[in-house]
């Protein structure tokens, strides 16, 4: 059964959430290194209280970082509005630490060990901004509970010049962390739902998509149906008493027919790729047999044509293997009848060998295969290009040979699906090398 895809608006709200739990590492170890600057400047003379509230700074940042924890790897746990309690009520804890160490520092000391206190705190309320403003409300709660028992406090001292002015500085960057943390929040949501709103854009565009491979499969399928009956009528017709012109325009629709079918089979495959349809099975084979398969494919054209197909099997390559035959064949009849096709003397060369890479057990290894060709070659600029569905180098391509620009996207989609790839090394005028690796197991 499928699952309804969530609407922009939970998007959003999801979204929000994890912003709240991103970068904690990095703010908490701003804090601890704050605090114990803080606690070393002030522990002569005040020793006991600051080793206890560096001390609770500490468990503070362990408390934020085990909840940032339990966030990404037991997400599951809670619903999302749990999680913002939670987060709320761990800003919280840390404010109010915070606060009572200013209240702590603010009450003895110089002139400049009072401000030096004032700072810090505004700077860690100052640094929470963009941390804390996807849930607004946490920020001010955050630093509500940091900034205001500092005004509290400067309003206790002995009321002089320099307190008036530090109570009335305090109470103005207080005002200005709110108003930024307003302008933060609202320019965060704004990219929030922007995002959103991509991702929605991407779900229709996937689901469009999936909808024309299905559509592409059903009709492919229901072609050849008919396809298949009219190239049997053409069979029985060659076998009838024909004359000269009659057999000529038999032979026409029957070569019309097989080139439809081949057409036909290219979507099908590629369209059935696209749809996920396709299940792969690993089945015990022979790699020489399927060389040989594809090699007898194509030796009648190119020997038509004046070229030499010449393959070679590595001899440490296993007797039989697991893998998927049907769909390796694939991969190398779309590689091997591109290059007898667009090859137009010279020679075709099809090699395939065996490798072990690092992390591969005793019984895995990789399938390679080469196919090079002495053809026209590919430009730099259209390498990548060529493996994209329904491309070719040029459009006289499409007249001359034939083709829809299928088959090297689906055999990249084929080789990606078993867990490899399709790469080209091409010069222009000097000819093309296609080279596949797919990680498969050797047979007991």
């Amino acid at each position: 059964m499928s699952q309804t895809a969530p609407s922009p608006d939970a998007q959003i709200a999801k979204r929000r959430v994890e912003l709240l739990f991103e970068n904690v590492l990095v703010s908490q170890g701003f804090s601890v290194v704050n605090a114990s600057i803080l606690t070393w400047l002030r522990f002569q003379e005040q020793a006991t209280e600051m080793t206890i509230w560096l001390l609770l700074v500490t468990l503070a940042v362990i408390v934020r970082l085990a909840v940032t924890f339990l966030f990404f790897h037991r997400r599951a746990w809670f619903p999302d509005q749990q999680w913002l309690r939670i987060k709320g009520g761990a800003a919280l804890l840390s404010g109010l630490i915070w606060g009572g160490g200013a209240v702590l520092m603010l009450r003895q000391g110089s002139e400049w060990d009072i401000l030096l206190a004032a700072f810090t705190v505004a700077g860690m309320a100052s640094a929470a901004v963009p941390l804390l403003s996807a849930k607004i409300e946490i920020y001010w709660l955050y630093s509500s509970a940091m900034l205001g028992p500092c005004v509290v406090t400067l309003l206790t001292l002995p009321t002089t010049r320099w307190t008036l002015t530090m109570v009335l500085m305090t109470v103005l960057f207080w005002i200005t962390l709110l108003a930024s943390s307003r302008r933060f929040a609202n320019a965060l949501l704004a990219e929030v739902m922007r995002e959103a709103e991509l991702a929605v854009e991407r779900d229709r565009a996937e689901a469009a998509s999936r909808a024309k491979s299905v559509f592409l499969a059903n009709m492919s399928h229901e072609i050849r149906t008919p396809m298949n009956g009219l190239l049997g009528i053409a069979e029985v017709l060659k076998m009838s008493d024909l004359d000269e012109k009659q057999s000529e325009l038999v032979e026409v629709m029957s070569n019309s027919g097989r080139s439809m079918m081949d057409i036909l089979n290219q979507i099908l495959d590629f369209s059935e790729l696209e749809a996920g349809r396709v299940k792969i099975d690993a089945i015990r084979c022979s790699p020489a047999a399927i060389l040989r398969t594809v090699v007898q494919m194509f030796e009648a054209s190119a020997r038509l044509k004046g070229l030499e197909l010449q393959y070679d099997l590595s001899p440490d390559m296993p007797e039989a293997m697991l893998a998927a035959p049907g769909e390796i064949v694939k991969i190398m009849t779309s590689l091997v009848g591109n290059a007898v096709k667009f090859t137009q003397k010279g020679r075709v060369d099809l090699s395939v060998w065996a490798g072990h890479e690092m992390g591969q057990g005793e019984d895995e290894f990789t399938l390679y295969i080469s196919v090079s060709d002495t053809g026209p070659g590919i430009a730099q600029k259209d390498q990548e290009r060529i493996f994209a569905a329904f491309t070719q180098v040029d459009d006289s391509a499409t007249r001359d040979f034939g083709g829809v620009g299928l088959g090297l996207a689906a055999a990249r989609k084929t080789a990606q699906l078993l867990g490899g790839d399709v790469s080209l090394e091409s010069v222009l005028g000097k000819g093309s090398r296609f080279f596949v690796f797919l990680p498969v197991r050797r047979a007991v």
